[in-house]
């Protein structure tokens, strides 16, 4: 195989199993210009007889090298060098020239049990995976992705939908495009905060896609990745509904504590005058019955005439005893 060409594996063509295993190991041997080297580094791939690798010199197809895994070594031979501006750039494809040696743990004759338990994790892993994507795509909160600079990385359906993308509009869009105007300016310094504390948190107005303003009740939190940039991971739900009605609420409680505050009630004891039944206030000072009861409540008076009044005598006489009190 020439330098550059593409390994069986990668043709689909595989002759043993390969699987992904991240070994370390430490290479022995000489680069392209004669000088010797010792590297340590990982496997990216590892199979019975071969194995793939990168971090190394610069080396020449069918050159011999020793690695060393653990306490065992095994005499390997370059079988194909990645090409330049491909994903294989700096890849080394090595086959085994021990062939009784497998110092990764992989038998010819059968799958063995490291590669029994790789396919065991795939599986689950597989399954996580489902089950996954099933909770995401199936949830009613609205669950997104975007970088440090508000750019849309993933959106699940519910949250498409919401924003009224397809389910790939959201492509290369910036999360402020979807903020209602009013609240459109505050968007960096959500960025800010999200960046200095690692995650935010609050109510947030968006532009659903009947062009209605819907308020989102979202928390975000940042995640770090060794080697790549940080992002966000977002999750919100639609609350439009639930302030609509707290809103309600809060107005018709004010209309009632409004009329509570002018409702007029009399309680207690009132000293009244026997005679002329004047109500004495707490200042010491005696009221009309009429003007008492409709100042200290809603009722109202309405006059007329009994049989059997007091002379005029008798009520001169009460209203001078009153006053001499």
């Amino acid at each position: 195989m020439s330098a550059g060409a593409k390994p069986g594996w990668a043709k689909g063509v595989r002759k043993e199993p390969r699987i992904p295993g991240c070994k370390p190991v430490t290479v022995l041997g000489k680069d392209i210009f004669g000088n010797p080297f010792s590297q340590n580094t990982f496997t990216l791939e590892i199979a019975a007889y071969g194995a793939r690798l990168r971090g190394l010199p610069p080396l020449a197809v069918d050159t011999e090298l020793l690695l060393d895994h653990g306490q065992a070594q095994a005499r390997y031979r370059v079988a194909w060098i990645g090409e330049k501006n491909t994903e294989y750039e700096g890849h080394f494809g090595l086959e085994c020239l021990d062939r009784n040696k497998f110092i990764f743990g992989i038998e010819p004759s059968g799958p063995g049990l490291f590669y029994d338990e790789y396919k065991r994790v795939e599986a689950e892993l597989h399954r996580s995976q489902v089950l996954y994507r099933s909770v995401v795509e199936n949830s009613l909160g609205l669950i997104y992705t975007h970088d440090m600079s508000g750019v849309l990385l993933s959106v699940d359906p519910a949250a498409a939908c919401a924003l009224g993308c397809e389910p790939d509009g959201w492509a290369d869009k910036n999360l402020a495009e979807f903020l209602a105007p009013s609240v459109r300016h505050t968007f960096p310094e959500y960025l800010q905060r999200a960046r200095a504390r690692g995650q935010d948190s609050g109510h947030v107005r968006v532009i659903a896609r009947d062009r209605r303003v819907r308020v989102w009740l979202y928390r975000n939190l940042m995640v770090r990745e060794n080697g790549n940039p940080p992002y966000v991971v977002g999750h919100a739900l639609d609350v439009t509904e639930q302030k609509k009605a707290e809103r309600e609420l809060q107005f018709t409680l004010g209309r009632l504590q409004k009329a509570l505050a002018e409702v007029k009630t009399l309680r207690g004891l009132l000293p009244i005058c026997a005679w002329c039944k004047k109500i004495r206030t707490e200042d010491g000072g005696w009221n009309e019955l009429e003007s008492y009861v409709t100042k200290h409540s809603e009722a109202t008076f309405s006059h007329g005439h009994l049989p059997g009044l007091l002379v005029q005598a008798e009520i001169n006489e009460c209203i001078m005893a009153c006053a001499a009190i």
